[in-house]
């Protein structure tokens, strides 16, 4: 499982990060995550959380924004697909075909299983011309944001109450 080696280094920058600001806890991480890089999102919060076990990161938030693959195309278009077998922005019945089922179709919000990614990666002939085009985004993976407390935020809550 890849995702356990993906997680290592996610936290790893969380934690080294978060010390670099000076927290006192990590309370919530954004990822944006393409939906062609073969990871999947469950499990890459599964393997975060274990490791943050003990940690400042321990019950941080995790969340995960899915980024659709994005084409070009000697033609000059660019754009992306947002659901298997249709560019964004057009529907099955403008198409006039049924496409793929995305990620929250199948009760997966965040995901896609495997057939769907071949789905996609089949799919990814230009919408304006109809030749292959060349995947420019959809494979990354970046740590978006941390959202941390310091210790003078703590103690300025605490200096606040009554």
């Amino acid at each position: 499982m890849h995702e356990y080696s993906i997680a290592c280094e996610i936290y790893e920058q969380v934690i080294a990060t978060a010390r670099a600001h000076g927290a006192s806890e990590v309370r919530a991480v954004t990822l944006q995550m393409g939906r062609l890089t073969h990871t999947n999102p469950e499990q890459l919060k599964f393997c975060f959380d274990v490791l943050a076990e003990g940690s400042i990161a321990k019950g941080a938030e995790f969340l995960v924004e899915m980024i659709p693959p994005n084409v070009e195309c000697e033609c000059g278009y660019r754009g992306t697909v947002d659901t298997p077998g249709k560019p964004a922005g057009k529907s099955e019945e403008d198409r006039g075909e049924g496409g793929g089922k995305s990620g929250s179709e199948n009760g997966n919000e965040t995901g896609l299983h495997q057939s769907e990614l071949l789905e996609y990666v089949a799919a990814l002939n230009c919408p304006a011309c109809g030749r292959a085009a060349r995947i420019t985004g959809g494979q990354e993976l970046i740590i978006k944001t941390i959202d941390i407390e310091t210790e003078a935020e703590t103690e300025a809550e605490t200096d606040n109450k009554f």
